[in-house]
């Protein structure tokens, strides 16, 4: 199910934003396919591409080869990118590979400066490390129960439910406490 969205959205980790043809990248065109080409040439045999790739401009979602487990795929990926400008970050679905300083908050901040609104109006949910640099830029941060303890600890507001559940239950906390 998708939200009746008509201002704009932050896709792919905050490095896409905007609504329709009014976007904007956070990072370069190019990045998608020079990140692409490296796990290819670098990387084979430690990511798996996403189907999802193909619809994707900057930030690029992998697998961990068969055998792997997410975290030492990741340490793999990062040994191997982090040096030439890229970041790898887990998701809990999918390993993340994209250009430093494009992340959700960066995307937060771009969608609020479109709006003209300051970030410290937004209001972020998050269940993921991905999701940290959106919480921290927000003025309000929420977690939801099944994200990681560091993440947890760093929001404002943490549901005791999780997943979907958690989401209901932060609007419902948020809009009880009067933010929505």
């Amino acid at each position: 199910y998708y939200l009746p969205v008509t201002k704009l959205v932050v896709a792919e980790n905050g490095g896409v934003v905007g609504y329709r043809s009014r976007y904007r990248l956070l990072g370069s065109e190019g990045d998608g396919e020079e990140i692409r080409r490296l796990v290819r040439e670098e990387l084979a045999g430690v990511l798996v591409e996403s189907w999802q790739n193909r619809f994707r401009l900057v930030d690029m979602a992998f697998h961990p080869a068969e055998g792997l487990s997410p975290e030492e795929a990741v340490e793999r990926a990062r040994r191997a990118l982090e040096p030439r400008g890229f970041e790898v970050q887990y998701s809990g679905w999918a390993i993340h590979v994209h250009r430093r300083g494009v992340d959700k908050g960066a995307g937060l901040v771009e969608a609020c400066k479109m709006l003209g609104l300051d970030p410290r109006q937004a209001i972020a949910v998050g269940d993921s490390e991905v999701d940290r640099p959106m919480l921290e830029a927000a003025g309000l941060a929420v977690a939801v129960g099944n994200a990681p303890r560091e993440l947890r600890e760093a929001a404002d507001i943490v549901t005791r439910e999780g997943y979907y559940r958690g989401f209901l239950e932060a609007l419902q906390l948020l809009e009880e406490g009067g933010y929505i």
